[in-house]
């Protein structure tokens, strides 16, 4: 009975990550974090189901903050939120990358001090 449900349930995860799969590129790190990212999204939403730890949510509620940091920083989103403005000036940029460049830190300082933790 075990090896069906092993079995029933590696079919859903495949299913789960065919989409990623089947967009991944080999270019840059876009894709990198997009696979990260869809992995952490599972991984809170099963850690928030099942609850197998004391910290569960806490640690559910960091794998997506991950995520969301993770998903600004592959859209580029603090380096292109001025685009629109009539002119864009040198502060401006400078301030875009600087934002971009806190969230990379903050994600990355987040993923070494919490990921061997993440465990269901």
């Amino acid at each position: 009975m075990w090896r069906i449900r092993r079995i029933i349930r590696r079919t859903k995860n495949l299913l789960r990550w065919l989409p990623i799969i089947w967009k991944d590129e080999q270019w840059d790190h876009y894709y990198i974090f997009e696979i990260l990212r869809h992995k952490l999204i599972i991984m809170s939403e099963t850690i928030r189901k099942t609850g197998n730890h004391t910290m569960a949510d806490y640690d559910a509620d960091r794998m997506m903050l991950c995520a969301r940091l993770m998903k600004k920083v592959q859209d580029e989103e603090y380096l292109f939120e001025f685009i629109g403005d009539d002119e864009i000036t040198r502060e401006q940029i400078d301030k875009g990358v600087k934002k971009h460049d806190k969230a990379k830190r903050i994600l990355f300082k987040l993923l070494d001090q919490y990921i061997e933790r993440w465990w269901d």
